[in-house]
């Protein structure tokens, strides 16, 4: 047969359309390289024909496959050219064959790697880190990770069967300087998706990884990542097959500025820019981000957002694009507020942001009847082993499995439910949770719900005023106003964040301290609550329950101090607190609470010495009733949201969760006040407060000492008095004193073995002396001392 006519022009098309091929390979299919492109994803197949002539020429399909289209194209033949029937026949059925092979060779490749990598997910590493992470300022949520540091997400269809894994490297690769891959070879992209959280009513898509984990620890609303602009419109599609009723907000890229077309140029220009500013080129320069996130809103009938910068963005260079960089320029609160903005005006906010009714955040309650069947499969989770309660993914709280049912308008609906093996939600009672910082990746009930209530521009003069009045008995009341400020800031920046401290503000009534710390409260709606005595000792505590901010108001009585000293203190350092709700099972939470006591009482938390924990503050008289007539009015005139606005600015440079309180003199006071019998008697020793009844501030022998601590508790009307043994230990242990057993002593003209007490700065034995000569010396002034004292003689001294 002789060589094909066509030989040098059907290489030249395959060539042309970016098949990296030096010669034709006819008669099978053929899988070749293409430019710019480490994968095999062209193709071809042709065939040889005779013409009438007895001359051949090569006939056939080519294309390359880019996602799930194989882009399929024929060889193209001369206008002149000619076959019989039977050859147009032949050649037809001949492309049938090579599509249907294609398509055959595609999928098995797809399904290779599919195995391949769903068996490299199972070998991953659950727990690990990826320094991406820190870069973007994100947690990893549902990730795993190699031991090299690299970190795996995997592309899932509907059904949750992994197609690839999107590879994230520690380090971008020396080779292609990119940090990240997807893998293995042969995977499809195209309609896969990675999700975080649980899609209810409304699903925030998104591009990349960090973008997405940014705006779900903004909002805590769920959000799938479709990995690319150009996958936004299949995922979206996708997404709304699987949940029909689920409302689709876009969050896409603004992608402003362009490289120049022409490659000897290469120079940024704004998209909006129809010319190259440098070489004068016709630029033909889109918004892809904004493009894709706009046709796939409209295929599925939902909305898009982009980011919005407060400072202008570089026209010269690639600036910040996504909400990724939102978040990390301005803030997850800047994030948070552009999307739920963006949801209040679409009308969505009651379904996606607010399980309840909002004071001040805007929104209708969640219509709370439910419809059909389909709802319970898209709304609900059963929790495992928590006797019969299921997770309400729209309003964000627990329910009995009953009343469930009770709000079915047909209670065959919970039969369907759960005859739905393979489509019903179940989870354990440690996947249920309160997260507002979206960072624990093992919740996937989630009953945080977003911010409740609105910042607003206002006046918020009058409140901050009160508030600086409320510090202003200190001295250093600007330094005290300052740090309360920023601690009350920083928990409403950062939503979730848990302050290793608590603020004690006491004084004089109808100073307004609950005019002030009440509007604090309101600013977290839902998530902020009062409580008194009655609650704090409930064993029935649904009351701590998803809460961000508490006031304790006058929790402690005198008698009932050191009872429940050590639960308020679990409360301000704890890491969970046990909420046992009325007929639901007990469960525990992150503790995410910031604790303000108010009191009117002289001493309304016991303080120990080291007090590390609480900012206490005692208050001024209460001020002129017009003050409080034009805080009230301030309030009425939409104060709350503007004191909201007002935190949210507030500077927090060097201020952390860890930051301690200052030490105020009303501090000093309440420590004073709150010290035990025996520490009150051992610090008056050391201070040489107690000389005049004979208690010389030197060392002594213990049973000497403790004798003395008794008549002093009786005298002093202690109501209760220390055991020998627990008293020395406990003086021992004060910071500065010791305790020396064993010792040796000469009293008089007999020789004996005493344990001794030191008081502070008093442990070390004076240059020149003998342990047995001073610590005699020391128990004979002391008990000389008090001999005089007993006789009724005031001893003096020096």
């Amino acid at each position: 047969m002789s060589f094909p006519i066509n030989y040098d022009d059907a290489l030249g098309q395959l060539q042309a359309f970016g098949l990296l091929v030096t010669a034709i390979d006819v008669g099978r299919m053929k899988r070749v390289k293409v430019e710019g492109d480490r994968e095999k994803r062209g193709w071809y197949m042709v065939h040889e024909i005779l013409r009438d002539d007895g001359q051949t020429m090569i006939v056939g399909s080519f294309g390359m496959w880019r996602g799930n289209e194989n882009n399929a194209q024929k060889i193209a033949l001369g206008k002149d050219v000619s076959f019989s029937a039977d050859q147009l026949a032949a050649i037809k059925a001949a492309a049938k064959v090579a599509q249907e092979r294609v398509d055959f060779e595609r999928k098995q490749m797809a399904d290779r790697a599919a195995k391949e990598a769903a068996a490299m997910w199972a070998r991953l590493n659950h727990d690990g880190d990826c320094t991406y992470l820190a870069r973007k300022g994100v947690a990893g949520h549902g990730v795993r990770f190699t031991a090299a540091g690299n970190m795996a997400i995997p592309l899932l269809d509907g059904g949750g069967k992994i197609h690839g894994l999107q590879i994230i490297y520690a380090t971008k690769s020396k080779k292609t300087g990119r940090d990240k891959d997807f893998w293995p070879e042969g995977m499809l992209k195209k309609g896969y998706f990675f999700q975080i959280g649980t899609i209810s009513n409304v699903v925030l898509i998104a591009e990349g990884y960090a973008t997405g984990a940014s705006i779900h620890q903004a909002t805590g609303l769920p959000v799938v990542i479709a990995f690319d602009a150009g996958n936004l419109l299949p995922v979206s599609q996708a997404i709304q097959a699987k949940y029909k009723k689920a409302k689709v907000l876009i969050c896409g890229d603004d992608d402003y500025v362009q490289k120049c077309v022409v490659k000897s140029c290469k120079k940024y220009n704004l998209v909006t820019a129809t010319h190259c500013c440098a070489c004068g080129a016709e630029t033909k320069a889109k918004n892809a981000g904004a493009l894709a996130a706009d046709a796939a809103a409209l295929a599925v009938s939902g909305a898009w957002i982009a980011p919005v910068f407060a400072n202008e963005r570089p026209s010269d260079k690639k600036g910040p694009t996504d909400f990724n960089d939102l978040h990390a320029l301005e803030g997850l609160h800047v994030v948070r507020t552009q999307i739920e903005n963006r949801l209040t005006v679409l009308g969505w906010v009651g379904n996606a942001v607010q399980p309840l009714a909002r004071a001040q955040g805007g929104g209708e309650v969640s219509k709370l009847v439910i419809g059909d069947a389909e709802e319970l499969f898209t709304r609900f989770s059963l929790v495992y082993g928590a006797g019969g309660v299921c997770f309400d993914h729209e309003h964000h709280m627990l329910l009995k499995l009953s009343d469930v049912r009770d709000a079915c308008a047909d209670k065959n609906f919970v039969r369907d439910w759960q005859a739905g093996i393979h489509r019903r939600k179940v989870v354990r009672m440690e996947q249920v949770g309160f997260d507002p910082t979206g960072l624990d990746t093992t919740i996937l009930c989630n009953m945080w719900a977003g911010w409740p209530t609105k910042p607003a521009a206002g006046e918020c003069f009058e409140l901050l005023e009160l508030l600086y009045y409320l510090c202003s008995g200190e001295p250093d009341a600007d330094a005290i106003y300052g740090w309360l400020l920023k601690w009350l800031a920083y928990p409403i920046q950062h939503p979730g964040a848990k302050m290793k401290s608590a603020c004690v503000i006491h004084g004089p009534q109808g100073t307004g301290k609950n005019l002030f710390f009440d509007c604090i409260r309101d600013i977290y709606g839902e998530y902020g609550q009062t409580i008194d005595q009655t609650a704090l000792e409930d064993k029935h505590n649904d009351w701590s329950s998803k809460k961000l901010f508490l006031i304790a108001d006058e929790v402690v009585a005198q008698q009932e101090m050191h009872h429940i000293k050590n639960k308020l203190k679990c409360m301000v350092t704890g890491d969970t607190i046990r909420v046992n709700p009325k007929h639901v099972a007990a469960h525990k939470e992150k503790n995410h609470v910031n604790l303000v006591f108010l009191s009117n009482e002289h001493k309304p938390i016991v303080l120990e010495r080291d007090d590390r924990r609480n900012l206490i503050l005692y208050t001024p008289p209460k001020l002129d009733k017009i003050n409080y007539i034009a805080i009230n009015a301030e309030i009425k005139a939409g104060g709350v949201a503007a004191l909201h606005n007002y935190l949210l600015k507030v500077d927090l440079t060097g201020f952390h969760p860890d930051s301690e309180p200052p030490m105020t003199v009303a501090k000093r006071d309440l420590i004073n006040v709150s010290m035990d019998g025996w520490e009150e008697f051992a610090m008056s020793w050391s201070e040489g407060l107690l000389a005049h009844l004979g208690v010389l501030p030197l060392p002594c022998d213990c049973e000497i000492l403790y004798q003395s601590y008794r008549r002093w508790s009786e005298k002093s009307g202690q109501r209760f008095i220390d055991r020998k043994n627990d008293f020395t230990g406990k003086v021992s242990k004060l910071n500065g004193f010791a305790k020396r057993e064993r010792v040796h002593v000469t009293i008089g003209h007999c020789k004996r073995q005493v344990t001794m007490l030191y008081p502070f700065g008093k442990t070390e034995i004076p240059v020149g002396e003998t342990a047995t000569s001073w610590n005699s010396s020391c128990i004979e002034k002391v008990t000389n001392a008090l001999e005089i004292a007993r006789k009724g003689a005031v001893h003096e001294y020096a």
